[in-house]
């Protein structure tokens, strides 16, 4: 399981425990209104569910994004990290961005040259 499954399942389970309460509370509600409880319970499953998925769909949309823009990013460096480790010096991370993932693979990037050189220099001596 991913590093994002987990953190989707996470949000999920709050968005469904959220909606599991908001249900309850509002059946109660129509309950102490005078409605008919079985009629609170219809009115307030049916609010309910909707509620839950007024919930689901922005956490989806904010996990595509998630991992188009983060995650993506660090497959690709673990990818080169083990072509790196596998002995391919000659990988290169080709990240560009001004953020926290863009300066680790700046660094890891000055890492791999410095590498390559060091590399070079053995074989040489």
């Amino acid at each position: 399981m991913t590093l994002l499954d987990k953190v989707s399942l996470i949000v999920l389970g709050g968005a469904v425990v959220g909606a599991a309460f908001t249900t309850v509370a509002l059946y109660v509600v129509l309950v102490l209104a005078g409605v008919s409880p079985d009629e609170a319970a219809g009115r307030s499953l049916i609010y309910g569910a909707i509620i839950g998925l007024s919930f689901l769909i922005p956490v989806y949309m904010i996990r595509v994004l998630v991992d188009r823009f983060i995650l993506s990013k660090v497959r690709h460096m673990t990818e080169v990290i083990t072509r790196i480790t596998d002995g391919e010096v000659n990988a290169k991370v080709d990240i560009e961005s001004e953020d926290e993932i863009g300066k680790m693979a700046e660094a890891f990037e000055r890492m791999r040259r410095s590498l390559k050189l060091l590399m070079s220099k053995a074989k040489q001596g």
